[in-house]
């Protein structure tokens, strides 16, 4: 990460957008590309916010699954810097003042919060909720929790929900399994399912029925009724979930060897109670 905020960086950043917008128009104040090489960061694609996402550690990358697969969830500004920290004039005692401005260079430090969240509520009001991500280690150096304090009475006085998220409140599982199906949630690139889309998921969702039938069978069997190449039944499946036509149980981890029915599947327009047509492994 950087190591030394100058009056220069800041400028620079400013300068460059980052920390403004909203949706596709945001940019992240901290990018992949600021970080040093040993860290833990991704860049990846987020279809509700139609662009690039930076993320910095693996807990930030799961908690970021859970949000974008979220259909409570409008937008999400990750890295946010609160650049108007110090124009909040936010009660702080004499030890966590001395946290405000650099040692070294006396620049005013500029507080980053993990996500900056749209969310919208049971009415369609939207509003907004800041979560900072941290290991459960990191809560044991006095240094996180003075900043975590600031950014707290920060939002305290905007009259934002604010939170700190550790692994302790991450369904792990549940963030791995939203992350395999996203992956496939753009299939643009496999022509074959594009030109027959309609005819593959209503044939999908028909053999998906059998709840005696596992994955596996019904993948060979979708390849093999198209002339498909190998893995693409998966790839179909994937992007169904991805894109909530299919839904089933992702909590646990999902085992293309085990029965359909395992997983509580829910498949549109299709009554549960067996397919016609039997499955042939």
């Amino acid at each position: 990460m950087i190591r030394e905020w100058k009056d220069s960086t800041i400028k620079r950043f400013l300068k460059e957008g980052r920390g403004s917008g909203e949706g596709s128009e945001y940019k992240s104040w901290l990018q992949v590309q600021d970080i040093n090489s040993q860290g833990r960061s991704t860049r990846t694609y987020s279809y509700k916010s139609q662009r690039v996402i930076h993320l910095l550690s693996d807990l930030q990358l799961y908690y970021w699954y859970l949000l974008e697969f979220d259909d409570m969830v409008l937008d999400v500004r990750e890295q946010f810097p609160l650049l108007d920290f110090h124009e909040m004039n936010i009660p702080i005692d004499q030890e966590l003042e001395k946290k405000l401005f650099s040692t070294k260079t006396d620049v005013p430090h500029v507080f980053i919060v993990s996500f900056m969240v749209t969310r919208i509520d049971q009415s369609g009001n939207s509003f907004y909720e800041a979560r900072a991500i941290k290991s459960s280690t990191e809560l044991t150096k006095k240094a996180t929790i003075e900043r975590l304090e600031m950014q707290r009475r920060y939002f305290e006085k905007k009259q934002i929900d604010f939170g700190v998220v550790t692994e302790m409140n991450i369904n792990k599982q549940l963030a791995r399994n939203i992350g395999w199906v996203l992956t496939a949630y753009d299939i643009q690139d496999y022509p074959n399912l594009v030109r027959n889309f309609l005819y593959l998921k209503e044939d999908l969702l028909r053999y998906l029925s059998n709840h005696t039938a596992t994955f596996q069978m019904v993948f060979q069997r979708i390849e093999k009724d198209y002339q498909l190449d190998e893995g693409l039944g998966l790839i179909l499946f994937k992007h169904l979930v991805a894109t909530k036509q299919i839904k089933l149980d992702l909590n646990r981890k999902i085992d293309m060897s085990r029965n359909v029915e395992e997983y509580r599947i829910e498949l549109p327009g299709i009554k549960s109670g067996g397919d016609k047509h039997a499955v042939n492994g």
